[in-house]
């Protein structure tokens, strides 16, 4: 598979127009709803009009100060025997809407991926690439064309590891593109927003008031699998309430439970949540309430009706 390099300078007006131009393999994970940021096809479409989720500079900073240290540990100290070259920016001839940015190419032309992770985070690591990241690496070799990419991961400041990602040639043939390619034609060119991925981007939708839709089976069939559902967690709430007691009670006057000497549960006092009476400072200090008070933005309630509210 062939590709067009971009020559422009990251981060840059230049930089974002390309961007914006195609979809990058980082923002492939989001459109295809597996996005370990809680990134969405919802985000990416608004990010090709010009409206980009806010992101923290620091975490930006923060990933591109790492490369170089990462460079060195893969040449000096990885075992590998690689020498890395500067990276670029790519566009897939074959489907245009889709480009990818290297961090770093071998000298015999392997591309190289580059993360970091919090020390918290470090076990996501341990069985290899994790899913979000190596649909982004298999969208930057559906790019390349190679038949393997190399990703470098630096732990929580300390630990480095590597880890070759092989080409999954039919992930990409039957899930990858198809699902990015209907996206970039069917809500990006055709100006369609994608359907919401969260409850935030449902509370973002405009709603007529008293609107009504008839139901259809599948519908239907997930409404009643909600109710179910919030049903078994009100009942197992329930459960877990009920053995609490009997635990507390067959606890008595002690406050931690242990096996073979090793802690297994505690059941102590802490201290009791700080409260401010909004009422009475209201009655108290009416202008001053109000001058301070905010309005929260409106959002949707989901309320199964029941027969007996419908006989009304």
């Amino acid at each position: 598979m062939s590709f067009t390099i971009i020559d422009v300078q990251p981060d840059t007006d230049e930089w974002l127009r390309e961007r914006r131009g195609s979809i990058g393999a980082s923002e492939a994970p989001a459109v295809m709803n597996m996005s370990a940021y809680g990134n969405t096809p919802l985000d990416v479409y608004k990010a090709k009009q010009g409206l980009d989720r806010e992101f923290d500079p620091v975490l930006g900073f923060i990933g591109h100060a790492s490369e170089p240290i990462m460079h060195e540990w893969v040449e000096r100290f990885s075992g590998l025997g690689l020498r890395l070259l500067t990276g670029f920016m790519a566009r897939s001839v074959e489907h245009p809407f889709l480009h990818a940015t290297f961090d770093r190419v071998t000298e015999d032309g392997v591309k190289v991926q580059m993360k970091t992770a919090h020390q918290y985070a470090g076990h996501h690591w341990d069985e290899g690439v994790p899913t979000d990241i190596r649909v982004q690496v298999q969208a930057e070799l559906a790019v390349s064309g190679d038949p393997r990419a190399l990703v470098v991961v630096w732990i929580g400041g300390r630990e480095f590891r590597h880890y070759w990602e092989p080409r999954d040639d039919r992930f990409i043939r039957d899930h990858l593109l198809p699902t990015l390619g209907a996206f970039w034609h069917d809500n990006v060119l055709a100006g369609v927003t994608p359907d919401p991925s969260t409850t935030a981007e449902l509370n973002e939708m405009d709603v007529e008031e008293r609107k009504t839709i008839e139901v259809t089976d599948t519908a239907l069939e997930a409404i009643e699998r909600r109710a179910v559902l919030l049903s078994d967690a009100e009942s197992m709430v329930a459960e877990a309430d009920a053995l609490k007691v009997a635990i507390g009670a067959w606890m008595g006057d002690a406050d931690t439970v242990t096996k073979d000497g090793r802690n297994v549960l505690t059941f102590r006092y802490q201290k009791g949540r700080a409260g401010f009476d909004q009422k009475s400072f209201r009655e108290a200090y009416p202008q001053l309430h109000n001058q301070f008070v905010t309005q929260g933005s409106p959002f949707r309630v989901m309320r199964t009706v029941k027969q007996k509210e419908q006989a009304k």
